[in-house]
């Protein structure tokens, strides 16, 4: 009986791969070594992000009349959305810099005579004390698809830099963006 035990161990141990090689690393287990795990550290180092761009909520739609005053749906050139927005960007020590991506939708009305149009709209750059540092405008060239009258646009602002003021944590900054309305059109949506 002990010499079927003693068998049986020894069979045991060297059939384990594990107890025999350590040299080899375990491919299933992420090497822990590149992480900081130490919950006494005093490590506060901060992962750097760029400044969340946001959608202006007064300036998310924008709708062009033919006559304004006339607010009637057959009056309607073209009706357009922001839906999304995001920054990918660069973090310098004085500023970042990156694309802009601008995604939305666009409608035609029933006095559309054109499949391009092009499409006002505004960056601007406030930081921590909602103080508007920077503002810049540009048209966003739609073009709807011939027979369509519903198309999804998506506009990139290359190489958008945001510079910083005194303070370099990208945190203490915030991206605006809308439409670049008329008063006319402001009071439109604000009565939608």
């Amino acid at each position: 009986m002990k010499k079927l035990l003693s068998f049986l161990l020894i069979l045991l141990l060297t059939s384990c791969e594990t107890v025999s090689d350590f040299s080899v690393p375990n491919l299933g287990m992420p090497d822990l070594a590149k992480y900081n795990i130490n919950p006494f550290s005093r490590n506060n180092s901060k992962e750097l992000t760029c400044p969340k761009p946001m959608i202006l909520a007064d300036a998310i739609s924008i709708t062009e009349f033919e006559d304004f005053g006339f607010n009637d749906e057959s009056n309607i050139i073209y009706r357009a959305r922001i839906d999304r927005i995001d920054y990918e960007c660069n973090i310098e020590p004085n500023y970042t810099i990156g694309n802009l991506f601008i995604i939305g939708t666009v409608s035609l009305g029933q006095e559309a005579q054109d499949n391009s149009y092009s499409l006002p709209a505004f960056v601007a750059v406030i930081n921590n004390k909602n103080e508007v540092i920077s503002r810049s405008y540009v048209d966003m060239n739609v073009s709807i698809p011939e027979g369509a009258t519903l198309a999804r646009f998506e506009f990139i602002f290359e190489d958008f830099k945001l510079n910083f003021e005194r303070s370099k944590n990208t945190n203490d900054y915030q991206i605006l963006v809308g439409f670049k309305l008329t008063a006319d059109q402001v009071q439109f949506n604000k009565n939608l």
